[in-house]
């Protein structure tokens, strides 16, 4: 059985809304799996599909509930920020989440710095405020909340072996790349 949870409350959603993916199987002989949290989010579909098939439909993985992050009571997750950021001509794929904390498990501030290839990192600033401002504009559309960028030079930020640590507390930095 297949349910959609809040991942903050554990409490079961509707049909159709988003939220944690819970597998439940009773039917498993030796060692049943009860509520096992995949900790992907997405949601849900009962309805028949127009092709015919009358089974449980799931929706696109959006992102995951271990790595969401809640700014301004928007549910943020780095996979968005990347998939914007990869998608921008002139940034080099290595990015800082940088957060400020307000409660336990919730931000008041948003500010990503971002690196810019060689060819975009120049004395004109024409061309970076322009970037900037595109991808401000590109993540608030993706996120719906405003963020603020940082533009910094090629190989400034701290390049780590296996896992990247994308997202840092304002409070551990001092200067960039630290």
């Amino acid at each position: 059985m297949a349910e959609i949870i809040d991942p903050q409350t554990g409490k079961r959603l509707p049909y159709g809304q988003p939220g944690e993916l819970v597998i439940t199987t009773l039917t498993k002989e030796a060692y049943p799996v009860i509520r096992f949290r995949t900790r992907d989010i997405t949601s849900l579909n009962p309805e028949p599909c127009k092709c015919g098939r009358t089974s449980m439909r799931m929706s696109r993985v959006t992102g995951r509930s271990d790595d969401m992050l809640v700014v301004k009571g928007v549910n943020v997750y780095p996979s968005q920020i990347e998939s914007v950021l990869l998608g921008v001509k002139g940034i080099a794929p290595h990015y800082l989440i940088v957060v400020e904390k307000q409660h336990a498990f919730s931000y008041s501030d948003l500010e990503i710095w971002v690196e810019v290839t060689e060819d975009v990192f120049s004395d004109e600033m024409q061309q970076m405020e322009t970037l900037e401002k595109t991808l401000r504009a590109e993540l608030e559309s993706v996120l719906g909340i405003a963020t603020r960028i940082k533009l910094v030079e090629p190989r400034t930020l701290a390049r780590s072996e296996g896992k990247a640590k994308r997202v840092v507390e304002r409070s551990e930095l001092a200067t960039p790349g630290k």
